[in-house]
């Protein structure tokens, strides 16, 4: 059996196409959250996760998009998630409310548990020493978590549990802009990254209009995959 395993697409349509391409033919599909939000193609990309009929969870921006009120109520400046919902219909909007938090599965050989993050944790980092993620971890029954959101791929063994972090198809923070995904073929995991179109990605953002500096500096993260602050390295004593 192959499954692709995918997150954090963030309405990024060609980093999105470039990873379903490179992964091919696969059995079955589980997203972890965050399909849309701060990107330029949330609808496109919902229709195209739907399309695949995948095993999908919700993330915490497709979470933020479903809490704002109807468009035409929002006052003051656009922001991306205003855009966002402006964007998509009423039935793209019924399907991101109907994703659950966690999916139970085998993966791996075990018991597992795919969510967009852990309960309560900041965003991971792979220098994270053990005692900083063991407390996430030892509530959960499944002995693999299998998640997105901390935009940077994880494989690590704490304790009795397997911790994995899907490298994030859409949004990368490691200095390396190529979109990322794995695949467990037959009960092995392995993380893959691939070149997209990021031009195209730029060209449809700053098509968006949102407000100066933050879009320029956005800009600059989609093309490097680095920020000061979005990709900063994991300093011992935080947990951010």
């Amino acid at each position: 059996m192959t499954r692709l395993w995918m997150a954090d697409v963030h309405a990024n349509l060609p980093a999105f196409e470039a990873v379903l391409a490179d992964a091919g033919t696969v059995d079955e599909v589980v997203f972890l959250g965050d399909i849309v939000g701060f990107g330029p193609h949330p609808a496109e990309c919902l229709d195209r996760l739907m399309a695949l009929d995948s095993q999908a969870v919700i993330g915490n921006h497709d979470a933020a998009v479903l809490a704002l009120p109807p468009i035409g109520s929002l006052a003051g400046p656009p922001n991306w998630d205003h855009w966002t919902r402006g964007q998509l219909s009423e039935g793209q909007l019924d399907v991101l409310s109907c994703l659950p938090t966690a999916l139970t599965l085998t993966a791996c050989g075990m018991a597992a548990a795919a969510r967009h993050h852990l309960p309560e944790a900041p965003y991971l980092h792979p220098a994270m020493p053990e005692g900083v993620l063991a407390p996430f971890l030892a509530a959960l029954p499944e002995r693999v978590i299998v998640c997105g959101h901390s935009h940077r791929a994880l494989d690590r063994t704490i304790g009795a549990h397997r911790l994995v972090c899907v490298p994030p198809v859409g949004q990368p923070r490691n200095g390396d802009p190529r979109a990322g995904y794995a695949v467990e073929r037959d009960g092995l995991l392995t993380f893959h990254l691939v070149p997209y179109e990021v031009e195209r990605t730029v060209r449809d953002t700053l098509a968006i209009g949102l407000p100066e500096p933050f879009i320029s500096r956005w800009i600059s993260f989609v093309r490097t995959a680095a920020d000061p602050e979005w990709s900063r390295e994991y300093e011992p004593g935080t947990h951010a």
